[in-house]
């Protein structure tokens, strides 16, 4: 009779014994964190698709900044030269109607040198800033002249028209120069490059005893860099100045 503790030892069957901690290949395979690590992992491909997307869509906020930019230049480059051409017109509307609008006699002040930019009357001094001053030169209608005609465009010209093609006899062209524009803090950040035609045009109607009143019209054209191309642009105003002084 065996003892009572090899009693409960297993028999021996003769089948091989596999170790405990060394699992088959199959139960390696089926192992969910193992399919977990193999899984989660990044392809060349798909490392590819992501930066061809994100590419994409980074051109297409670059595109929306430039074009803003774009339109935030022109914009401001048109609110200065708009509100420089009418401070003009204020001015212009302050002179004397008789001798100054325009004025021919000889400002002894005016540039005669060189002869590209020498200003011959008749013409009207006004400023451009606290540090600028200029003599328009302009195309003077008058009610005496063999033809009194009105010479002035009606409508706006082409940006690319030329000065001697517009209106009756053509404009003279008036060019003020690079003027600086400043920003709020005073520091310079670009420059306006202005030129001005102006006719006056002096319409009496005596049939409604309206007897002095000119008509001045100012075509002005500025141009800015957009990118490596040059846009102009080119507009019109037209108001009416009577004599006040009677």
């Amino acid at each position: 009779m065996l003892p009572y503790c090899m009693s409960k030892l297993p028999l021996d069957t003769g089948a091989p014994h596999r170790p405990a901690d060394r699992p088959s290949a199959a139960a390696a395979n089926s192992n969910p964190a193992s399919t977990r690590r193999h899984t989660n992992a990044l392809t060349l491909v798909e490392v590819m698709v992501s930066l061809t997307l994100l590419a994409t869509v980074m051109c297409g906020f670059i595109s929306t900044f430039l074009q803003s930019r774009r339109m935030t230049e022109g914009s401001v480059l048109q609110s200065a030269s708009t509100s420089m051409v009418w401070g003009l017109i204020e001015q212009l509307k302050g002179l004397d109607y008789t001798t100054l609008v325009p004025s021919y006699a000889v400002d002894p002040y005016a540039p005669t040198t060189p002869a590209s930019a020498a200003k011959t009357p008749p013409y009207i001094r006004l400023r451009i800033n606290q540090d600028l001053t200029t003599w328009i030169m302009v195309r003077h209608t008058q009610v005496s002249d063999a033809d009194p005609t009105p010479k002035a465009p009606l409508t706006c010209p082409a940006p690319d028209a030329a000065a001697s093609s517009v209106g009756t006899g053509g404009a003279i062209d008036n060019f003020l120069g690079s003027i600086p524009l400043s920003t709020v803090t005073g520091t310079r950040s670009q420059q306006l490059a202005l030129n001005i035609w102006m006719w006056i045009d002096e319409i009496p109607d005596t049939t409604k005893d309206v007897s002095d009143i000119k008509r001045i019209t100012v075509v002005y054209t500025y141009s800015y860099l957009d990118g490596s191309v040059t846009r102009t642009i080119r507009d019109m105003e037209v108001f009416l100045r009577s004599r006040y002084d009677q």
